[in-house]
């Protein structure tokens, strides 16, 4: 790889790093209105995304595999019969991101040995900055492997061509820095890592190469599981393989496809052995149960008018068909039928892998339910073969070839672009037809809108629309180191990479097939270990007191319902004696007292909640409103700062803040926090009225007219919007 190369290619990545990630508010000079979108660097889906970063932080910092105490999963209360709790999803990126994590938790430390106050637990920024900084890194490794073996069939000019605009013009740039934790870009490293050793060996007939290559496809699979898909590449470019040996000598090609296929599902096996032992004792089955859910339910209800309908909405559907979503893949579809003698050896393997995944897609009765096809994202090496095919081909018809391939490369660049910065901004995720609307929109984008053309909080929107009065650590972290840190992991790749490159009798030794065989073989057995001492299979005593728990919750919520509070607080009580450690029951029984108007007992309950969820939001929000009004101000205003820290789109914190801030007089302050609810929420018709009382005092009568007109016209109503009313209206009489 040339120097010019990897340095586009790093300082693209780079550019985009700073283009697209969203920070967050981080610090309280930064308005709430300038985050858009739900996710940042450290708001990470409590799904899918901390699915997957449970591995990693559970093993690391409780020793275990029992997501029970996991503060920010989704599944946390949905308990097996195992005793553990449910997790659908793979151990793979957790494995690749423990160097970063580790990192990440030492900066951590750090910062609490400076006396910052910065937790050590997984859940702090360090750790989230950290894994981000993981995902892009192993992104960059992805795309020199997909350049490296585009450069093996093509032209340096059109291998960084395709490589960047494969990504830039895919889903995965979204997962690259809004979801980073979504396993995608660990996803599509391993993807590239195959495919560039699928090529490199796939002439070879030695079974050490062959369980390699089944070890990586182990190692993908472990990471997202759909990728078994790839079998289908194997099967059929062993049968290609042998395809001259069938007349002459079919006794020895069956014998040597049974060795080269039976190592390749061994190193396969081996390599997932750990994450489908800690399945079974976490699930009770030894597969991902969602998806085997969903994959029966896709077969048991085959009908061919569904289906063909279900093919057409994968290419033209106005919600991301790939015609208007992917272009470029479509056109690397078309460019894998191209001739070119180069490709013609690998062509049936890389159309048969595509049959599967398209059929998997098809078939599997849900969808992605986020941004694209994001299930293609490992496919988008194969689609980088065909597309540099393509490319090439519309090049060679004409002088103006490369200007056309170079312009519709970069229109399908600017597409994705302006389809990421509306998702979730101007148009919801699940818009019936988001492709359409968001391409359609994009006039009226560069005419009326262009606050949105710099999405949310990156780095370039933070440094030219608002900027720091005086930095503090956080800014510090966000806005220098974290960025140095990412600088740091992409010069350390491409200096890797060009190491490799060069020859010494240590690399000749150390990267053989069969050293790297062995060294899978090792990597396995210790997560095998680790499985197997995180993941005890729990005794019966254990599972009935979670299955009680789980119980208590049940009829507690139940009792909730029916307004039943006295039962319901009984049962959140017998929940937090199956399991003293867990939070919700403590929150529960804290709002039942409420619910009764027991103030103090209230927020004793709130208190023991945050003894075991120290950030929780909502919790810290609830005890600074009953702060409040007890008239213990300070301590209000120190809960309701902290739950603004914890969540900072919390509108009822800022709300509350703003009105504790107007009882110790502190009006303007409090008008600024009032008005951040409002900019979160511009129909929140309480802050309306919270704003209109404070500027009310202060007699500036104009913006109390214009809130309390708001407020009214949102619906507010009631004694207490009257008494306002006419004090407001009496007084600007």
């Amino acid at each position: 790889m040339t120097q010019r190369s990897g340095l586009v290619l790093g300082g693209t990545l780079f550019f985009a790093f700073l283009l697209l990630t969203p920070l967050g508010i981080f610090n309280n000079w930064i308005p709430p209105d300038t985050h858009k979108g739900y996710y940042s660097v450290t708001t990470i889906d409590a799904g899918d995304d901390t699915g997957y970063y449970a591995f990693l932080r559970s093993v690391f910092f409780d020793g275990d595999l029992d997501f029970f105490n996991e503060l920010r999963y989704a599944h946390s209360e949905k308990i097996m019969p195992t005793g553990y709790i449910f997790n659908n999803w793979q151990m793979g990126q957790a494995v690749l991101f423990l160097p970063f994590f580790i990192i990440g938790h030492l900066l951590a430390l750090l910062y609490q040995g400076l006396g910052y106050p910065v937790s050590a637990d997984g859940y702090s920024a360090p750790y989230y900055l950290s894994t981000a900084v993981a995902s892009v890194t192993f992104l960059f490794a992805g795309l020199i492997l997909v350049y490296k073996t585009l450069h093996f069939f093509m032209s340096e000019r059109f291998a960084l061509l395709v490589s960047l605009c494969t990504w830039l013009a895919s889903p995965l740039i979204y997962f690259s820095f809004i979801r980073q934790r979504m396993a995608h870009t660990a996803e599509f490293f391993l993807a590239a890592v195959l495919i560039f050793a699928w090529v490199q060996f796939r002439s070879s007939r030695d079974p050490v190469r062959y369980a390699l290559l089944g070890a990586l496809l182990g190692f993908l699979c472990m990471t997202r599981v759909i990728n078994i898909a790839f079998f289908a590449l194997f099967a059929v470019d062993l049968l290609w393989n042998f395809r001259s040996d069938w007349k002459s000598n079919i006794t020895g090609a069956v014998k040597n496809l049974g060795v080269l296929g039976g190592a390749m599902l061994a190193g396969f096996i081996l390599v997932m052995l750990p994450q489908i032992i800690g399945w079974y004792q976490l699930n009770g089955v030894p597969f991902p149960p969602r998806h085997m859910k969903y994959a029966g339910e896709g077969l048991t209800s085959i009908s061919m008018l569904p289906l063909l309908g279900k093919v057409w909405g994968l290419f033209f559907d106005g919600k991301w068909g790939l015609v208007f979503s992917m272009p470029l893949a479509v056109a690397g579809l078309v460019g894998l039928f191209f001739k070119n003698e180069r490709l013609r050896e690998i062509r049936p393997g890389l159309l048969a892998y595509l049959v599967a995944i398209f059929t998997v897609l098809v078939l599997y009765p849900e969808d992605s339910a986020s941004y694209g096809h994001r299930h293609l994202i490992s496919a988008l090496p194969v689609f980088a073969l065909g597309l540099c095919n393509f490319l090439h081909r519309i090049s060679a018809v004409s002088k103006w070839g490369t200007w056309i391939a170079a312009i519709g490369c970069v229109s399908a660049v600017l597409m994705q672009y302006f389809m990421i910065i509306q998702y979730k901004v101007t148009l919801p995720y699940n818009h019936p037809e988001f492709t359409l609307k968001a391409l359609g929109s994009t006039v009226e984008l560069l005419s009326n809108r262009s606050d949105l053309l710099l999405r949310s909080t990156n780095f370039f929107n933070l440094f030219t629309s608002v900027s720091p009065p005086t930095w503090n650590y956080l800014d510090g972290l966000f806005l220098f180191v974290f960025p140095m840190f990412q600088l740091m992991g992409l010069a350390g790749v491409l200096f890797y990479m060009n190491w490799l490159e060069g020859a010494s009798s240590f690399k000749a030794k150390v990267f053989t097939p069969k050293f790297m065989l062995a060294k899978s073989v090792v990597i396995s057995a210790l997560l095998l270990v680790i499985v197997l001492v995180s993941a005890p299979t729990k005794t019966q005593s254990e599972i009935s007191s979670r299955m009680k728990y789980q119980e208590a919750v049940k009829n507690g919520e139940a009792h909730i319902r029916n307004g039943k509070i006295g039962e319901a607080q009984a049962d959140y009580i017998l929940a937090s004696e199956m399991e003293p450690q867990a939070w919700k029951p403590y929150l529960m029984i804290g709002q039942t007292w409420q619910a009764q108007g027991r103030i103090d007992e209230a927020n004793r309950f709130f208190h023991k909640a945050l003894v075991y969820n120290p950030n929780h939001s909502p919790t810290l929000t609830l005890l600074g409103n009953n702060l409040r009004r007890l008239s213990k101000t300070e301590e209000a205003e120190e809960m309701l700062r902290s739950a603004i820290r914890a969540w900072p789109l919390n509108l009822q914190a800022y709300d509350s803040l703003g009105q504790v801030l107007a009882m110790q007089d502190k009006r303007e302050e409090a008008i600024q926090w009032l008005n951040y609810a409002v900019q979160i929420n511009p129909n929140y018709g309480q802050g309306h009225i919270n704003l209109a009382m404070t500027y009310h005092s202060l007699h500036r009568s104009e913006k109390s007219r214009y809130h309390l007109d708001r407020a009214l016209a949102l619906g507010m109503q009631g004694p207490g919007v009257e008494q306002i009313k006419s004090m407001i209206l009496n007084t600007a009489k």
